[in-house]
């Protein structure tokens, strides 16, 4: 379903996204490689919780710009195993949402992740997994709530601080796939920094260490960033409006 190589930004106008019942069975077959990687990864990371996690398995995007795809369920464990042991099985993908969050002047927010976390050191756009939470009871996937709630938890920013934007932007990069909604804020770049800092230096729990704000129109290459995040800024100069 995906190629190590491949890395594609496009638009849609808007998605569905569902949850289904079918098995992973790369899961299945490593289950006891799995439970002692996990031991292992423990002894590192202690905080690391073994929560509901959902992986891609089909997607679409269709002559109108609706982006459909397919989930499934596996645990956190699973998940990690896949992901550092080189993303084996290419039938899955870890998608998330992701908020693409501009200042007053254009400029993207990017969280820098604490150490202890999955992603530590790393710049990216706010957001997270597809948990529990995000699945309403007709399996349909709430990937609004999500991004809004990680927008919340992670920067304190809410309606009507922030405005939505127009459709999704959809990040392809290797195994990974983000579906990011895009927002916009009143507020030049440095008063939004001071904003979210003040969050995040009143909530001991935060992932976030700092936050950064890159210019779409510029390299950002002296940045730590995961591929898919370097692949949005890049191609955001090359997209349709997004207010």
């Amino acid at each position: 379903m995906w190629r190590r190589d491949e890395t594609s930004v496009f638009q849609a106008a808007r998605v569905d996204l569902h949850v289904t019942d079918d098995p992973w069975l790369f899961s299945d077959r490593h289950r006891e490689a799995i439970s002692a990687h996990w031991e292992r990864r423990r002894l590192v990371t202690p905080n690391f919780f073994n929560g509901v996690v959902h992986l891609l398995t089909q997607y679409n995007l269709s002559g109108d710009g609706v982006l459909s795809a397919r989930f499934l369920r596996t645990d956190f464990r699973s998940f990690l195993y896949w992901r550092e042991t080189g993303w084996p099985d290419t039938g899955v993908m870890d998608a998330f949402g992701s908020a693409l969050l501009l200042s007053a002047e254009g400029r993207v927010l990017l969280g820098r992740q604490r150490a202890g976390n999955l992603n530590s050191g790393l710049c990216y756009p706010p957001g997270g997994f597809i948990d529990a939470r995000d699945v309403r009871e007709d399996g349909s996937i709430d990937i609004e709530g999500s991004v809004a709630r990680e927008i919340l938890e992670e920067t304190g920013l809410s309606a009507p601080a922030i405005a939505r934007g127009q459709g999704y932007v959809i990040t392809i990069a290797g195994p990974v796939l983000s579906i990011a909604v895009p927002y916009r804020s009143g507020l030049p770049g440095a008063a939004l920094l001071d904003e979210i800092r003040r969050h995040i230096s009143a909530d001991a729990d935060s992932e976030l260490a700092d936050l950064v704000l890159a210019a779409p129109e510029e390299r950002n290459a002296e940045l730590p960033m995961p591929d898919y995040a370097l692949a949005l800024l890049s191609h955001l100069p090359h997209l349709k409006t997004l207010s």
